[in-house]
Parts: C-alpha cells; sequence; structure tokens
C-alpha cells in the first residue's frame, strides 16, 4: 500500500476514536449522577381490581389462562363496526352460563390438560350487536386460534331460554372454529357441498334441502363444519335423526349424513371427544339453568307479592 495512503487511513481512525471519545464523554456528563428520573407526568398505580376482576381472574385466568377482555380496549375491537363495552354487571351472570355449559362439558370429556391446550387465549365481550353493512349481525367471532370475541353483552339475559340457547350455540360454534385452526377436519368435509356455498346464504329458504344444517353452513367449508358441530350438540336426538329424513331429495339427505359421520369421527379420534356424551352433559346443563331461572323468577314474584 501506498506510504501516504496508509498514513491518511491512521489519521482517519485516529479523528474517529476522538469524535467518539468526546461524544461519549459528553452522554455520561449530561447523565448526572444528580439527575431525578423517578418522576413522570403517566400515572403507573396500578388499577386496583373489582369483584369483576377478582371472579374471572379465580374462574378463567388461574386455571385455565384466559384473559377476558371486558374493560373497552377500542384498538383491540373490529375497528369497521360501530361497537360499545359491555355493562359490568352482565359479564359474571354471561360468564357463569358460559363456564357451565361450554367449559365444564369440555373438561367432563376431554379433561383439563386438553381444555386448556385448546381454549382461546382471550375472550372479548362486547355490549353492543355487530351490525354490518348488510342488516345482518355477528353473534361471535373466532381469530387465529387466540380469541373469542362475543357480541351483545348488554342486550341479552343469559338466564332467559332463547338468549341461553343462542349463547350456548355461539360459544360452541366459535370454539369449534379454534379446534379446526388447530387441527384440520378432512378434507372430504370441503368436498361434500363445494358447488352449494354461497355468499348469498341468508336467502336460502330451506338450508336442509341443499344438505346444510342451517342457513349459515351454506356460507362455506369452515361455517358448514361449525354449524354441524354446534347444532348436533343443540338438537335432541329425536331432532337431528328426523333431519335427515325431511329434505326431498336422496342427495341432500346423503351430504347431511355424511357431514355427521366426519364430524362424529374427527371429534372422537382427534380431539377424544364422544359427540353424544357432549350433546347429553350440554343439554343436562341448559336444563339446569333454566330450572333455576324458573325458581328464581317465582321467588322474586312471591316476594313482590
Amino acid at each position: 500500500m501506498n506510504v501516504n495512503l496508509k498514513f491518511i487511513l491512521m489519521k482517519m481512525n485516529r479523528l474517529k476514536y476522538w469524535i467518539f471519545t468526546i461524544l461519549f464523554t459528553g452522554l455520561l456528563a449530561a447523565c448526572s449522577d444528580d439527575d431525578d428520573f423517578s418522576d413522570t407526568i403517566l400515572d403507573t398505580t396500578p388499577e386496583p381490581l373489582t369483584e369483576t376482576d377478582v371472579w374471572i381472574m379465580e374462574n378463567f385466568t388461574q386455571s385455565h389462562n384466559i384473559d377476558v377482555i371486558y374493560k373497552w380496549r377500542d384498538f383491540e375491537t373490529n375497528q369497521e363496526l360501530n361497537l360499545v363495552p359491555p355493562s359490568e354487571d352482565r359479564v359474571i351472570p354471561f360468564l357463569d352460563v358460559i363456564r357451565r355449559v361450554w367449559m365444564e362439558p369440555y373438561i367432563k370429556l376431554g379433561g383439563i390438560s386438553f381444555f386448556n391446550k385448546t381454549a382461546p387465549k382471550q375472550l372479548m365481550l362486547v355490549g353492543s350487536a355487530g351490525y354490518l353493512e348488510d342488516g345482518l349481525y355477528l353473534l361471535g367471532e373466532a381469530e387465529q386460534g387466540n380469541r373469542i370475541t362475543v357480541y351483545s353483552i348488554n342486550n341479552s339475559d343469559p338466564y332467559e331460554e332463547g338468549m341461553l340457547l343462542r349463547n350456548t350455540n355461539t360459544f360452541h360454534h366459535e370454539y369449534v372454529h379454534i379446534l379446526h385452526q388447530l387441527e384440520k377436519y378432512p378434507p372430504a368435509f370441503e368436498e361434500i357441498s363445494a358447488m352449494d356455498y354461497t355468499t348469498n346464504w341468508a336467502a336460502i329458504s330451506d338450508p336442509y334441502q341443499l344438505g346444510f344444517v342451517s342457513n349459515y353452513a351454506a356460507a362455506d367449508a369452515n361455517e358448514d363444519f361449525a354449524e354441524t358441530v354446534a347444532k348436533f350438540i343443540m338438537m335432541d336426538e329425536e331432532n337431528w335423526q328426523g333431519m335427515f329424513l325431511y329434505p326431498d331429495s336422496e342427495e341432500a339427505r346423503k351430504k347431511l349424513k355424511e357431514k355427521e359421520t366426519i364430524m362424529l369421527q374427527y371429534m372422537k379420534n382427534v380431539w377424544g371427544i364422544d359427540m353424544h356424551q357432549l350433546r347429553k352433559l350440554v343439554q343436562d346443563e341448559i336444563a339446569k339453568i333454566l330450572k333455576e331461572g324458573k325458581q328464581d323468577n317465582e321467588e322474586e314474584q312471591s316476594n313482590d307479592d
């Protein structure tokens, strides 16, 4: 290397060293030991736990590692919808019913390790319905195997029969989405009604005639599968078997039966869940809740008299 060039490079390296030394020394001088960084304009005091927080921690967070979001985090909600937070007095009654008709039946059959492994890490409760532009509205959503969002908490009495059945159906439907996102159902299920799925599913007048258990099942294969599981749980055996006799065409009856067969095998072989036993546990619990609600109403009426 040219001697002059080597000399110039040495000078440049030495200059870089002195510049770095001056800057570093300046930083040390600026960060004096006398400086006090303890003060802040932000309130870092932990928010005190409410009775609702403690109940959630004992029944969902500590036992199943499920974070229940009911205090409003607008940035975590669907930004395309106009939503409001749930009223706090609605939270525990709603979650208690869901715990009884969804969590406990699965835990009894699959064990707590199974449930904790497959349960969503978050439950988000929304006070209002998730109204869409087409006039329809969301009851719930399952997101990437991690979260279930439930809408319309403020508009429902969880112990009233119609709402109890709707909420039970919604949670089982959304949980099945979590399951098939973790372990996909057989491709054969998608092929059964591949030519019949439609974005205009709400306009279907009689889904049984097309081989679907509900209108929403005709939206796509994932919704078809989730609806097949949920409707099996919600319908008693007599009505479920009667469904196979209802369609006029043999083709539609065959599609319904094929979907049932794949669904039952998937739940048993992949997750170890006997769907007939699950149905009984859920429906027995629904009957207990309705009985308790009736007794509470009678007691209230008696006190009013």
